[in-house]
């Protein structure tokens, strides 16, 4: 089943709320696409930061036509883990700006923060090479929510 939803933005419009810089870290690659699958639209925009070798952070935001089911998944996820202490490297996100959920696997050094934005717009930041959800937590922050909730 397709949800209906506003069309989706221009993924052009969705690369300036990605970070310009990331202290420590050199900004690669951004990039983008706009697009229609059957009945889904999807935009999203990427950014990826590298730290040497092996430390890596990406910024993702999506904007499609399947957002009311996927902001409904990561709105599920975040209360699940409502009860965790703040503490807790897998707390969920409760911002005026975002609700979301965090995830760490310390086999991999991977960690992931995915937040619905404006009830509309979905924002995966991600890390390779950190022992924790400290850094995927910062760059999340540092994200203008606040201006891409009200982004048309």
């Amino acid at each position: 089943m397709v949800t209906t939803a506003a069309p989706c933005v221009y993924f052009k419009d969705l690369a300036p709320f990605l970070p310009d810089s990331l202290e420590g870290f050199t900004v690669g690659a951004t990039g983008g696409s706009t697009g229609k699958y059957g009945e889904v639209s999807v935009s999203e925009a990427e950014r990826t930061y590298t730290r040497g070798e092996d430390r890596e952070v990406k910024v993702r935001i999506v904007d499609t036509t399947l957002g009311l089911k996927l902001g409904q998944a990561i709105r599920e996820a975040a209360q699940k883990a409502r009860g965790r202490a703040a503490s807790d490297p897998t707390a969920p996100i409760q911002w005026k700006e975002a609700v979301g959920f965090v995830r760490y696997d310390a086999d991999e050094g991977m960690a992931e923060a995915n937040l619905l934005v404006g009830e509309r717009f979905v924002v995966a930041v991600t890390s390779r090479g950190f022992p924790s959800t400290v850094e995927v937590r910062r760059v999340a922050r540092g994200i203008d929510l606040a201006g891409l909730a009200r982004l048309q």
